[in-house]
């Protein structure tokens, strides 16, 4: 795991995940890419230097990136780290996922205020936009993010055969930044199991896809959403890993993934893998 991409708008937010990535770079002295987007009237690619003058504020927006792009390179350089920046002109059509490939990223780290509204979340804010499309692992930080470390990652699952490649993903994650796992099954109502079944599929499950011996936690919650907070809060853990299925965005609007309902619901630092096409 070699590059960690950043998007970042400069808010008191995307702070909060600009630490959290020198945290994790730190850890395998990975390469930091620092991303942020300019909204542009026009595109701003195409304008002439004498064009850019008649869009002064665009100019100024320009200029202020730059100077914070570099300010976030130096002090990565300063912590021993590698780190480059990427400033992207944006007049409406330009979507920063699609990064990820380009760049040869290999997670991506960004913030989120965990706020839905109507318009934002049918348009597809981009850290929801990276969620549905990244193939990456997506870390989303929150604000108000109480953990510096992380140590201890609870993986929610429901033991599904075509979540394993992405289980196989976050158990390597674990590997490599040290991190205890903690396999969950959340049991609820709706799709009520028996304890001795539930534990026969996940032994399974791990034993097709893990590569050690993991406890399996259960617990029994109205929603799935409740009963990860919940076993969260009481396992002392520093963030939760789940997987998502990556549905369009207006699929997305009128029944959220448990990954996005968690974003609004927790403080704690979210890991969205997204479901392995196999």
């Amino acid at each position: 795991m070699k590059k960690i991409l950043v998007p970042t708008d400069f808010s008191t937010c995307a702070k909060a995940a600009e630490n959290y990535a020198f945290m994790l770079a730190k850890k395998i002295q990975a390469e930091l890419i620092f991303i942020h987007v300019v909204i542009t009237p026009v595109d701003w690619t195409k304008l002439t230097k004498e064009q850019e003058n008649f869009f002064p504020d665009t100019k100024i927006a320009i200029s202020k990136a730059k100077d914070q792009l570099n300010e976030l390179v130096d002090q990565a350089e300063n912590e021993g780290l590698s780190a480059r920046k990427i400033l992207v002109y944006n007049d409406g059509n330009e979507k920063i996922h699609k990064y990820v490939g380009a760049e040869q990223i290999d997670l991506v780290v960004m913030g989120s205020h965990g706020q839905y509204g109507f318009r934002d979340h049918i348009l597809g804010t981009n850290t929801y936009s990276m969620l549905r499309r990244a193939d990456v692992p997506v870390f989303v930080i929150k604000e108000n993010n109480p953990k510096v470390e992380l140590e201890n990652l609870v993986f929610a699952t429901n033991f599904n055969e075509e979540t394993g490649e992405s289980f196989r993903t976050v158990e390597k994650l674990s590997e490599l930044f040290g991190i205890k796992l903690k396999v969950l099954f959340v049991n609820t109502p709706t799709y009520f199991m028996e304890t001795n079944d539930i534990m026969n599929i996940g032994k399974s499950y791990l034993k097709d896809f893990g590569n050690y011996a993991y406890d399996i936690h259960i617990i029994d919650a109205f929603k799935e959403e409740r009963g990860i907070l919940q076993f969260a809060e009481k396992s002392k853990a520093d963030g939760i890993a789940l997987v998502t299925s990556g549905k369009s965005d207006l699929i997305q609007y009128f029944s959220p993934s448990v990954t996005e309902n968690l974003i609004t619901m927790t403080d704690l630092p979210v890991i969205s893998i997204r479901k392995s096409k196999i």
